[in-house]
């Protein structure tokens, strides 16, 4: 009808081929050198994907910098933290708060026993890696767009068809699927059909309130109520649907920060339920003393990858740190 308003649909279609055009304008640049791309003597290992949300990067990059720094190899990881109020770099400590540094940042920090920075600048990030750690790989923990940091290997991380799927606004894609020809490797995680890599996400054990851990086995025959803040929920409760007896979905937004009256309305939502899980990401968010009154009944899940071919990804970037080695620096 003339002079009827577009619809919703319609306008994020329009965006969507904005975005595109915007996207594309800017890789040809960055492909044609009018926008300069920074190196940095360490070697630079990207773990990104294309998708808006939880792809699994993050215990990907714990697990690569683990197997990488278990060979003895100086690793970082350097990672935006988003939400996280501090200006970067920062290197990020235990004792820091996810409002400060992020979750994701916080959780790597209290997981690894590498040094983790905060910087949505790689490259001040990558150098302070370099110069604080001496560190000779740096993991970047969500890096394939920010492509003004040179790097040796970029690593993505697919959970869907991506080649199905449309732009944001009007899809879920940060990039056209094509964009997977920048990558070396690319990793189907969660089930989706491989790439030539494929890696998935499994329960290990269960973290309580105040740091300790407790077997799989608790959950067996349970009602749970679980709650979450992750950009794939539907993931982390179907390993809990495999596991216990009925689960209450309890969804938040991704990167949510949660208050004490978040804590309040999940216990409320938890009355006649035998445990509360959330996940080990959201758990850094949570003030212990929420939950004081239902220690015994409150965990995290712990996830971890599950990836036969990791440590042949290790060997490459070891031949490559091996190379990059100047003689008599180790």
């Amino acid at each position: 009808m003339r002079g009827s308003m577009p619809s919703s649909s319609a306008i994020r279609d329009l965006l969507a081929r904005i975005y595109g055009a915007v996207i594309r304008i800017r890789n040809s640049l960055y492909d044609a050198g009018f926008l300069k791309i920074r190196s940095v003597a360490a070697v630079v290992v990207s773990v990104g994907n294309i998708e808006a949300g939880g792809t699994g990067k993050t215990p990907f990059a714990i697990a690569l910098a683990s197997e990488l720094s278990s060979r003895g190899l100086v690793t970082c990881i350097v990672t935006r933290g988003y939400k996280g109020a501090l200006k970067g770099p920062v290197v990020v400590k235990a004792s820091h708060t996810s409002d400060e540094v992020g979750d994701e940042a916080l959780l790597m920090a209290r997981t690894l026993h590498v040094p983790v920075i905060k910087s949505p600048d790689r490259v001040r990030g990558a150098l302070l890696a370099r110069a604080q750690f001496g560190c000779e790989i740096v993991v970047l923990d969500d890096g394939f767009q920010h492509r003004r940091i040179g790097r040796d290997m970029d690593i993505v991380l697919v959970s869907r068809d991506v080649e199905k799927e449309r732009l944001l606004p009007a899809g879920n894609l940060r990039e056209p699927a094509t964009a997977l020809r920048r990558a070396h490797h690319v990793v189907a995680m969660k089930g989706t059909t491989p790439w030539g890599l494929a890696a998935d996400l499994k329960p290990v054990c269960l973290i309580t309130n105040q740091g300790g851990t407790a077997s799989l086995d608790t959950l067996s025959g349970k009602r749970v109520l679980a709650f979450c803040a992750i950009g794939s929920p539907a993931h982390f409760f179907g390993m809990l649907e495999g596991i216990c007896r009925d689960v209450e979905r309890l969804a938040f937004a991704d990167h949510h920060r949660y208050r004490i009256s978040d804590a309040a309305a999940i216990m409320d939502r938890a009355t006649g339920k035998d445990l509360v899980l959330t996940t080990e990401k959201d758990l850094v968010k949570i003030d212990p003393s929420w939950f004081s009154g239902m220690t015994d009944r409150f965990y995290a899940l712990r996830i971890a990858l599950d990836m036969p071919g990791l440590k042949d990804i290790a060997d490459e970037i070891e031949g490559i740190a091996k190379k990059r080695r100047v003689p008599g620096q180790g």
